[in-house]
């Protein structure tokens, strides 16, 4: 999956966003600094945002690595510096969909770690930060995340557990952006709802929208097409469609570590035919 700020740093120098008023040594210093970021080098990339703290860029990076470069780190100044661009409405959208990711995440963390943070998370409201991301930007893959972020916590809430399902399956179901991003999403529904609700059907039907979806990583497509195979046969008792998926995997992941386990429950399925 691209990195979102490696993107942006693209996208926008391309559109002439990025570098905005520089001129020369320094013009690229914001693409630069965004793809210093994106590849975690965030010594270099906090030098960079240091050389030009007045552009978005710049305050964005700042912000992002005094939350996660745990050589400098300062959470409460990356926090108030993240909070201020995502309610400027003269900040890029995407950046400010970044910094409310990021604050709205680690204000969730610092609550669920209390016994390291006391009630320094509670300085902020991670649920309505989300929900604000949510609203401000339908389909994108921060509302996607924003709601992943949203749904984990509401599922581990054994009064919201019932009401959270339902609202999984809404999300899913209105979901106004590129269905290449509900991959994991699917995947959250398939390990919850075996995992709370014993519920093979529903989690098999996820696992294999996500498949013919395709997910981002093909370490998870090869696992979740043998996984798709197993529960039709073990769990549901699909036999055409644990044949048909176990064939699939043979036929794409022929080489792979659990070709011959695959072979084997054809066998057992009395399919066993090359």
């Amino acid at each position: 999956m691209v990195n979102p700020l490696w993107f942006l740093a693209v996208t926008l120098a391309g559109v002439g966003v990025v570098g905005a008023g520089e001129s020369g040594a320094n013009r690229n210093t914001p693409r630069e600094a965004l793809k210093a970021y994106a590849a975690m080098d965030y010594t270099l990339a906090g030098k960079l945002a240091a050389e030009i703290p007045d552009t978005p860029e710049g305050q964005l990076i700042s912000g992002l690595c005094d939350l996660y470069d745990r050589s400098r780190q300062n959470i409460r100044r990356g926090q108030s510096t993240l909070a201020g661009i995502f309610v400027s409405e003269s900040m890029p959208l995407d950046y400010r969909l970044e910094a409310g990711i990021a604050l709205g995440r680690t204000a969730q963390l610092m609550k669920e770690r209390r016994e390291l943070y006391g009630d320094a998370g509670d300085r902020y409201d991670h649920v309505k930060i989300f929900e604000r991301v949510m609203k401000m930007a339908p389909g994108s893959s921060a509302a996607r995340n924003a709601f992943l972020y949203l749904i984990r916590e509401r599922l581990e809430t054994p009064e919201l557990q019932e009401a959270a399902f339902e609202e999984l399956e809404i999300f899913i179901r209105d979901f106004s952006g590129d269905s290449k991003l509900l991959p994991p999403v699917h995947l959250l529904a398939e390990y919850e709802y075996i995992r709370l609700k014993n519920d093979y059907r529903n989690a098999v039907r996820h696992l294999r929208e996500g498949y013919e979806t395709g997910f981002a990583n093909p370490s998870e497509n090869r696992s979740g097409l043998f996984r798709l195979a197993f529960l039709y046969h073990k769990k549901i008792g699909d036999k055409p469609m644990a044949v048909k998926y176990y064939r699939e995997y043979l036929e794409r992941y022929p080489y792979s570590g659990q070709a011959a386990v695959a072979q084997r429950f054809l066998e057992e399925l009395g399919e066993g035919g090359k």
